[in-house]
């Protein structure tokens, strides 16, 4: 299952260098999972004097852990020391902030923080967005009359903060080494959707280009005639953004975004209905990049004119 071309990608990523906090839980949770096999949950809970709805938030990295229960649930689990000291590992590294916590804890909304911690270590990563340029590739400019609009007699402090945010964002995913393969697919009309004057709009526009000539980045317009594109709405979902991760990572995710609502898929059945729209999306109503390419030129000489 994949929402992206078959082209070789950095598959060791998990490996080659420290998972994050967000990523070290879920990789926990899983191992945890894993480990318990046929074992009842309520056995499990009554070893660490616990419900089994604690068992439950630790092995889908909904609550942090404790490192006394991790290792309590080793022993009574039977592993080695080599897979005791790699949950103990796992769990410390879980405990610790992520990166926006230090400085932009207040301005990150409560269900974008599993994504903020996983998007970075993503080998693919796949976004549709139906009302604005994705935030991954908005300038500061046009990331700023977003938010102001949406966020109604709000201080220019408070912006420019989410702002800065939005910048740090983009530095962790596009700015390291080996970046994810990404491909973003945005409907037609986010081409003329105005946020702010014609200045900002080309500024955008010509950031798209600039983005487009990055081989590990591909940018596709959705056509406004295209069927499949009502199915995207009528999903609920204003943003979709499935993410891949290397050998030995976590699972694959489908991150959903809606007007009043934001949700996370894992689960098989619904994890594939979703990475089917998004492939779907790309293979039935996306126009192809060098078409897209001339959308965006065209896009850009309008709002210079």
């Amino acid at each position: 299952m994949s929402a992206v071309p078959d082209d070789p990608v950095p598959l060791f990523r998990a490996f080659a260098r420290e998972a994050t906090p967000t990523a070290a839980a879920i990789m926990l949770g899983v191992d945890l999972r894993r480990l318990r096999g046929g074992m009842p949950a309520k056995v499990a809970a009554k070893a660490i004097d616990a419900s089994v709805s604690k068992i439950s938030r630790l092995e889908r990295a909904e609550s942090p852990p404790d490192i006394r229960d991790v290792l309590t649930l080793a022993d009574r689990y039977g592993v080695d020391l080599e897979t005791r000291a790699a949950l103990e590992r796992l769990t410390i590294r879980a405990k610790e902030p992520e990166w926006f916590q230090p400085h932009f804890n207040d301005c990150t909304a409560q269900w974008l923080r599993r994504l903020f911690g996983l998007e970075s270590l993503a080998t693919d990563l796949m976004n549709y967005e139906s009302g604005v340029v994705p935030g991954l590739l908005q300038t500061s400019e046009y990331a700023r009359e977003v938010i102001r609009t949406g966020l109604h007699g709000c201080e220019h402090a408070e912006v420019d903060r989410r702002v800065e945010l939005r910048e740090e964002r983009q530095r962790r995913v596009f700015g390291q080494a080996c970046p994810p393969r990404a491909t973003f697919l945005m409907d037609e009309a986010v081409l003329r959707r105005r946020a702010g004057s014609d200045q900002v709009m080309a500024g955008q526009m010509w950031k798209l280009l600039e983005m487009s000539d990055l081989p590990h980045v591909s940018i596709r317009f959705v056509l406004e005639d295209a069927a499949i594109a009502a199915n995207a709405a009528s999903a609920g979902s204003g943003s979709m953004t499935h993410l891949k991760f290397g050998l030995g990572g976590p699972p694959e995710m489908v991150y959903l975004e809606g007007y009043e609502e934001a949700s996370y898929r894992t689960k098989e059945d619904d994890l594939e209905r979703h990475v089917q729209l998004l492939l779907r999306l790309s293979a039935e109503a996306a126009a192809s990049r060098a078409e897209s390419r001339r959308m965006l030129i065209e896009a850009f000489k309008r709002f210079t004119v």
